[in-house]
């Protein structure tokens, strides 16, 4: 599900980025995630990587693109999901030219999928690699789109791919954000580490909550926004100590605990 500002969901504006169309690529990793059009209606797409050559195409009818996305949390869903000495492979898009992105925004992005892989006790490994491989895209977009996070899942040639839409500019936060931020570089970097951490949450099937502890709260309930932010800013001295503190809620370490048991638990 986008995080939005205002009512209106428009396109994400954003750069071009590679997403090769090649088939026959090795994967290594079931995706499994419910997707929602903004009507409402929802699909399973279920589609199995594995790391031999000749992997069937999925049916053509299940080749959709469609907005909103959100994931499905099934206590059952780790069943064959990877180990832990399989990596799902990552790509973060260069931002060059996106209002409000800083090269160092790319670091925030990495420190995300850092934090769910230390949060799942091991069951979770990401590694970076080139486009044309990674499950997992990190596209920088314009604020004009309206939208300062979204996942979208997408099927490229029949293989899936999730693509993490995050706004660097914090200016559709809203006008007290916004002062704030331009002051405190830190909660600028706050912001973007979060809603890095929550879209990748929809990536690997955790859905929004209505708790406002959790990382994957929706907005949509309401609350002190601001408030929410600086909870998580207030126990940072500097920059580096975003790598001490992932942003998860008891909460969020459940939901993702049972999807991907930590091994000590199987």
């Amino acid at each position: 599900m986008a995080r939005k500002a205002g009512v209106e969901m428009r396109t994400p504006a954003r750069r071009r980025h590679a997403v090769s169309l090649r088939d026959g690529r090795p994967g290594c990793y079931r995706l499994r995630t419910v997707v929602s059009n903004p009507q409402g209606v929802r699909m399973l797409v279920r589609s199995m990587y594995n790391r031999r050559r000749g992997v069937g195409r999925l049916p053509a009818a299940m080749a959709v693109c469609m907005l909103g996305a959100t994931a499905l949390a099934s206590p059952g869903a780790a069943q064959d999901d990877p180990g832990p000495g399989e990596a799902i492979p990552y790509f973060i898009d260069n931002g060059t030219g996106i209002p409000g992105y800083q090269p160092s925004d790319d670091e925030l992005a990495r420190a995300a999928f850092e934090a769910w892989a230390r949060e799942s006790g091991g069951r979770l490994r990401f590694v970076e690699a080139d486009p044309e491989d990674a499950l997992i895209h990190v596209v920088w977009i314009d604020p004009g789109s309206g939208v300062y996070g979204e996942m979208r899942t997408v099927l490229v040639d029949g293989r899936p791919r999730a693509l993490l839409y995050v706004t660097p500019s914090v200016d559709l936060q809203g006008p007290a954000i916004a002062r704030l931020a331009a002051g405190d570089p830190l909660l600028r970097d706050t912001i973007v580490y979060l809603t890095c951490v929550h879209e990748l949450g929809h990536a690997i099937g955790l859905p929004h909550t209505a708790d406002f502890e959790d990382i994957m709260y929706s907005f949509a309930y309401g609350g002190d926004i601001v408030r929410y932010f600086m909870r998580y800013r207030e126990r940072l001295a500097d920059r580096d100590d975003i790598a001490n503190h992932s942003g998860l809620s008891p909460g969020d370490r459940a939901v993702l605990h049972g999807l991907y048991p930590p091994p000590d638990r199987r």
